[in-house]
């Protein structure tokens, strides 16, 4: 056998060798082509050892069998690769179902799609389902009583009352009283304008104040929860310009005109001051002070010395203490010689902070004050069969009017600043006069960008009508 006979038998047995180990692998990798095989019976799926086999019926299904599971599987490829897709674990999943699902499966992948995204887009509105629903359910739970605790705790967090010690409690009893019980246990979602009629109607004529304060809490709570998407409702049914406001009307049109508070004479002023001298008691000089310095009774009753500054004869009233909470206003009241005669011979007591504390330490009480010209007026009746009344309040009303400290002390100083027969109305300011009340300007541009406080006008007003209100004491 020459050369070339020897080298054409060797190339035969080299490709004979090649086309063997293509035979090998092909069979080895037999399993792995996605093909239609026979189709297994459930008895032959049992007997099955681990592995991966092909069960037939759908090209590409397979069973995989380890020692914690059985799996269905179909083997598919596409621009991205080759996958397997779960169709479940048997035999919680017949071999009917498997078929089933691997022919909507392999449908999806013939027309271009991908089972696996399919199903994690269903995964995920599924959850997205309930994620909402668990949305609801929490939604269920937010009573008007709830959100408004809420409401509450976040402006409380965030400084809101930082300036008014009782604004946190006041709001919380008002709503208490008058909202909670009607709508508190409501859904906030299904509150209307007519549930917060029924709220407001007990009191809309009663106490207009309070009506009016709840109405606005009401209001305020229902903007929030709209800005937090705890109401989804985008309308506000304590709103005056909607449906409340027609619901209200005949409320409104049937108000009654609010009275203004029994004031003593002008004229009558310094008996009354001469009389109330007469006392050396803390209700007396408390009653002396508030006209003297033409102030509400909440603010002389928690008077606190750190408030006054004798030698500059000024009283700043705190923001808690007034009537008007507008931040950053003059609360100025200027101090008359007569009130700081009167505050030099007040006794001061160290356990107690007030200028006018009670017998236990704490700041007097509205009731003690008005109890004390209350019994003015009976000792005054008993002599002259009138006592101390609103002769004009009295005149309109026909019957007896006692005077009131707050109508003393405010009303009565406005009259006689006012008054054009003894000419005061060209004497003093106005102006200045509202100041003197710690009123605020009606005009609201007047007030942004005119902040004069009128300080030598205001001292001169209150120099004069402490002189006036102590013209019959002698000392």
């Amino acid at each position: 056998m020459n050369i070339c006979d020897f080298m054409m038998y060797a190339m035969m047995d080299t490709v004979s060798y090649i086309n063997m180990q293509q035979v090998i692998h092909h069979k080895k990798q037999r399993v792995q082509m996605p093909k239609i095989a026979k189709e297994l019976t459930v008895l032959e799926i049992k007997r099955l050892g681990q592995g991966t086999f092909a069960i037939g019926g759908v090209k590409g299904l397979y069973i995989r069998k380890t020692p914690t599971q059985t799996l269905f599987i179909l083997r598919y490829s596409d621009a991205t690769g080759r996958h397997d897709f779960s169709l479940g674990s048997f035999p919680e999943t017949s071999v009917a179902a498997a078929r089933k699902a691997a022919r909507e499966a392999r449908a999806l992948i013939d027309k271009g799609g991908s089972p696996i995204e399919e199903r994690e887009g269903q995964r995920k509105a599924k959850r997205e389902a309930k994620e909402a629903a668990l949305r609801e359910v929490e939604k269920s739970k937010l009573t008007f009583e709830a959100v408004a605790l809420e409401w509450i705790s976040d402006r409380a967090k965030n400084g809101f009352w930082s300036k008014n010690l009782r604004g946190e409690k006041d709001t919380r009893q008002i709503l208490a009283r008058h909202l909670f019980p009607v709508i508190g246990s409501k859904n906030i979602e299904h509150i209307t304008p007519e549930d917060i009629r029924t709220c407001l109607a007990p009191i809309w004529q009663a106490t207009p104040s309070i009506a009016k304060k709840a109405r606005t809490h009401a209001q305020k709570i229902f903007q929030w929860a709209i800005a937090l998407h705890k109401r989804n409702n985008p309308d506000n049914p304590a709103m005056m310009s909607g449906a409340l406001g027609v619901l209200m009307e005949p409320f409104s049109k049937n108000r009654k005109p609010k009275q203004n508070y029994a004031a003593c004479a002008v004229s009558e002023l310094p008996k009354l001051m001469a009389t109330i001298h007469q006392y050396d008691s803390m209700s007396a000089q408390a009653c002396e002070f508030a006209i003297l310095t033409a102030a509400r009774s909440k603010a002389v009753r928690l008077a606190r010395w750190d408030e006054i500054d004798l030698e500059k004869g000024i009283w700043v009233v705190p923001l808690e203490h007034d009537k008007i909470k507008t931040p950053n206003r003059d609360r100025t009241i200027f101090l008359s010689s007569r009130a700081k005669k009167l505050l030099s011979k007040i006794v001061r007591y160290a356990e107690s902070p007030y200028v006018f504390p009670s017998s236990h330490g704490s700041h007097f009480s509205d009731v003690a004050l008005t109890m004390f010209l209350r019994g003015l007026h009976e000792k005054r009746l008993e002599e002259d069969g009138i006592g101390w009344i609103d002769p004009v309040k009295t005149e309109k009303l026909k019957k007896p009017c006692v005077i009131t400290l707050h109508g003393t002390a405010r009303a009565t100083f406005r009259t006689w600043a006012k008054d054009d027969e003894i000419g005061n109305n060209r004497r003093f300011d106005q102006e200045a006069v509202e100041f003197c009340l710690l009123h605020s300007r009606n005009d609201a541009y007047s007030g942004a960008y005119d902040r004069a406080p009128l300080a030598k006008e205001r001292r001169a007003i209150m120099e004069a009508w402490g002189e006036y209100a102590c013209s019959y004491i002698k000392s």
